[in-house]
């Protein structure tokens, strides 16, 4: 089972506000699902509330692709989605490496094409100064792109420093 909240990128981006639940509401949710995960039934929680001040995940962008029925392959289809959102100050091109239909070398351009040596994420003053940074994977690109940042900025949907804003875990003392 696969929960996530309505997104806030491609097509979710116009509806958001009007559509999306709130914080306390997925929380809600989040605690009422967990008890089934199991061995029986696995449940994933994407992109719900960072209560708990855990870390956040890596980013899996590169270990899969994703094909456009026009044939357009990425190495994530929501760093794509993202960039199509309004405020977004990335191309969603960026993220496109190549077509299925039109490029005969279509293999050889996503072995080359190495998000993460392109994009190095948590490059800013708060991951760097985090005590948590080391074991922290810097969340999602994606939904740094869709709230208008650019890839390296804090994921502060879901960092547990940067809640709504608000430091709450404490820093390394400088």
């Amino acid at each position: 089972m696969l929960l996530n909240p309505l997104g806030s990128m491609g097509r979710g981006v116009k509806s958001q506000h009007r559509l999306a639940k709130s914080t306390l509401h997925m929380q809600e949710i989040f605690e009422l699902t967990a008890p089934f995960d199991g061995p029986d039934l696995d449940i994933v929680h994407i992109r719900l509330p960072n209560t708990v001040g855990k870390p956040l995940s890596g980013c899996e962008a590169g270990t899969i692709i994703y094909v456009f029925t026009p044939g357009e392959v990425t190495v994530c289809p929501y760093l794509v989605f993202a960039a199509r959102t309004p405020i977004s100050q990335h191309a969603d091109t960026e993220f496109i490496v190549g077509n299925i239909f039109t490029d005969p070398d279509i293999a050889q351009r996503l072995d080359n094409y190495h998000f993460h040596d392109r994009y190095p994420l948590g490059v800013n003053s708060t991951c760097g100064s985090c005590a948590l940074s080391p074991g922290c994977g810097k969340g999602c690109p994606a939904a740094v792109i869709a709230a208008g940042g650019r890839i390296g900025d804090v994921d502060t949907e879901q960092c547990p420093v940067t809640i709504d804003g608000h430091r709450l875990l404490p820093l390394i003392p400088a």
